[in-house]
């Protein structure tokens, strides 16, 4: 979830408009957005290889590592896939691993 933004910002020293990159965090609307479309099969679950997508997008340099992480954290019956019961865990891991836009 790491994208660099650039801004328009008044340097008086050089007295010009230069750009600067900025890292703005992802909401909450914004990753259950995510996960919600990266939901290929429409099953209402998410696999391990949809939440691989979805940390790939997050820019998660270990998207593998990071979605097994995530089945661990909020798979809470442990099938393998996130249910729309374990859905706000599996956002709340996102929202605390800090990703930016």
């Amino acid at each position: 979830m790491v994208r660099e933004t650039l801004v328009q910002v008044w340097n008086s020293m050089e007295d010009a408009v230069v750009y600067r990159k900025v890292q703005i965090p992802w909401t909450k609307e914004q990753v259950m957005a995510e996960f919600k479309r990266l939901d290929k099969d429409g099953d209402g679950r998410i696999s391990k290889e949809e939440l691989k997508a979805a940390f790939d997008k997050f820019g998660s340099r270990w998207s593998s590592f990071r979605a097994w992480r995530a089945l661990c954290h909020a798979d809470a019956n442990k099938d393998g896939y996130i249910s729309k019961e374990e859905f706000t865990d599996i956002v709340n891991y996102a929202l605390k691993c800090g990703y930016k836009l």
